[in-house]
């Protein structure tokens, strides 16, 4: 669906002031349905998305990877090679054409770190009331508890 360019500039400075508000030691994890294509040029995007993206790239395609390259994010779709069934999301209703247009989006040094994502591709046979496919994600999350000061103990 076309929208004006006004709310995906909104959109996208409101994407903007979540990721800069968010704090660096902090995860950050953003799944969503972003209309956009992002291709697979990896060798211009390097470290932004992976060899395994799908088609050619779209104009929404273009601003969420900006937004990306702007906060070292990376798009993990692309990174992890499934067969193409595995890895598109949506259907076009007219041309019966299948894209990647929902994607799920770490920071890069979450992917260095101790591998915390291991798997996102999308569903195929889950029926959601949708002309998308559910896209799932294996997560590996280590919180750390919170440190008391020392010396004092903790209430009963």
């Amino acid at each position: 669906m076309k929208h004006p360019d006004g709310i995906k500039d909104k959109f996208y400075e409101d994407l903007n002031n979540i990721i800069g508000a968010t704090p660096n030691p902090d995860k950050l994890i953003i799944f969503g349905d972003f209309n956009a294509q992002v291709g697979c040029d990896s060798a211009d995007w390097e470290g932004v998305i992976g060899k395994n993206g799908i088609g050619k790239c779209n104009s929404n395609g273009l601003l969420l990877l900006q937004t990306c390259s702007d906060h070292d994010l990376l798009i993990t779709n692309t990174i992890l090679q499934f067969p193409i069934r595995k890895r598109i999301s949506w259907m076009h209703p007219r041309s019966k054409h299948w894209h990647l247009i929902d994607h799920s989006i770490i920071r890069k040094r979450d992917k260095r770190d101790k591998h915390d994502i291991h798997i996102t591709r999308a569903m195929c046979g889950a029926e959601c009331w949708t002309d998308h496919r559910l896209i799932v994600a294996k997560l590996n999350l280590y919180i750390q508890p919170k440190r008391r000061p020392q010396g004092k103990r903790a209430p009963k």
